[in-house]
């Protein structure tokens, strides 16, 4: 029988070597992917956007490759709604070179920024590690995507529900939404939970800012740009959303497989989250967009982290699965990608699973501003 001091340098060895390949695979993928993919490849859609706003085209699809020739060819195209584009257009006015650089020096400070906000669920060690390790966060960062940014609003809005700010839970979902339409998700569930304040603030916020953009914006473009992405029928073998997985397929399968999946798994998340308490019917949305959207890569996992987080403080059995799915998505990645994201979301529907040995809260929070709920992961305060 080992001792407590025995198993504790056993943890400690196991993690450091854990860590130590995370850090030889980042190295690894990054290396690769500096003679393949230009620094910032995906930056260059964002700001090619603002830039055919600047000259009253849509930012949608591949519209303003035309207007950044010095960031060379195959420009990725936009796939995301027309704010992203809005809140580029200060950089799109200054050279492309500096306007990059400005933006990569941006993604990396809201990367960093997660750290403390994740802290708040899981700790410092825990937030560090899991941010610095994680290869998607890496790959987002060399590619120059907003996948930080959207885990930010994510970690937000999660720590706005436990503190019950309506206010702020609401609003950062907007400017989720906005930025990238899945955090819509969210307020979906903040409907079946009938938080009306948060789904008003929600409303106005959204429209209020459609309707201050319409000198640049019509409304059809921001119909057509917030649904782009969802319309597209592009595949690659690169793609890891069971949508995207079933429509490489043939037959009947390659052709109503994603619809039917991607309704059967909405249904299935709404209809169960009026049994969850509200912080798991959340964390559900946070990772259902990685399941049924179809266009993921696997550096679109970063925006996970936030639900992983909320795993690892709801329970040992959910600290279990969190580690798993960290792990194997930062060293392996592929189709087990889906497979321990789909084993995430069935556990945030069905939480018997997880067990109710929960572990104390470490959000760093008043107790006297915390809601009373029939949340679990409550039940030991006071």
């Amino acid at each position: 029988m080992l001792s407590t001091q025995q198993l504790s340098r056993i943890r400690v060895i196991a993690v450091t070597g854990l860590l130590i390949l995370c850090g030889f695979r980042i190295v690894t993928v990054i290396s690769y992917a500096a003679n393949v993919l230009p620094l910032g490849g995906d930056a260059r859609s964002y700001i090619a956007a603002a830039k055919a706003i600047l000259h009253g085209q849509a930012p949608i699809g591949a519209n303003g490759e035309r207007y950044l020739p010095e960031a060379g060819p195959d420009i990725p195209v936009y796939l995301y709604p027309p704010f992203l584009a809005l809140v580029m257009i200060p950089l799109a006015n200054l050279p492309y070179p500096i306007s990059l650089y400005i933006w990569l020096i941006l993604v990396a400070a809201m990367t960093l920024l997660l750290i403390p906000l994740l802290q708040c669920l899981v700790g410092w060690k825990a937030a560090i590690f899991g941010v610095l390790f994680f290869l998607p966060a890496w790959e987002s960062l060399w590619l120059g995507q907003i996948n930080a940014m959207i885990a930010i609003i994510l970690t937000i809005a999660l720590l706005a529900l436990t503190q019950r700010q309506d206010v702020r839970l609401g609003f950062i979902l907007a400017i989720g939404t906005l930025l990238k339409v899945t955090p819509a998700l969210s307020i979906l569930i903040l409907i079946v939970h009938q938080r009306w304040r948060s789904v008003i603030i929600a409303s106005v916020t959204t429209l209020s800012i459609i309707a201050m953009s319409l000198p640049f914006i019509s409304l059809d473009m921001w119909y057509t740009g917030s649904l782009y992405a969802l319309t597209s029928t592009w595949t690659s073998p690169l793609l890891l959303s069971w949508t995207a997985i079933l429509r490489r397929q043939t037959g009947l399968i390659g052709t109503i497989g994603p619809t039917v999946l991607t309704i059967g798994m909405l249904f299935i998340t709404i209809l169960r989250s009026r049994h969850l308490p509200p912080r798991l019917s959340l964390t559900a949305t946070f990772i259902l967009p990685l399941l049924i959207s179809g266009i993921i890569w696997h550096y679109s996992a970063l925006i996970v982290l936030p639900a992983l987080a909320a795993l690892w403080q709801y329970s040992r059995k959910g600290r279990m699965i969190a580690f798993t799915t960290w792990t194997v998505i930062s060293l392996i990645g592929g189709i087990l990608q889906p497979i321990v994201l789909s084993l995430c979301w069935c556990v945030c529907c069905w939480p018997k699973f997880l067990g109710t040995d929960e572990f104390e809260p470490i959000t760093r929070l008043d107790p006297a501003r915390l809601p009373e709920t029939s949340d679990l992961w409550y039940r030991k305060l006071g």
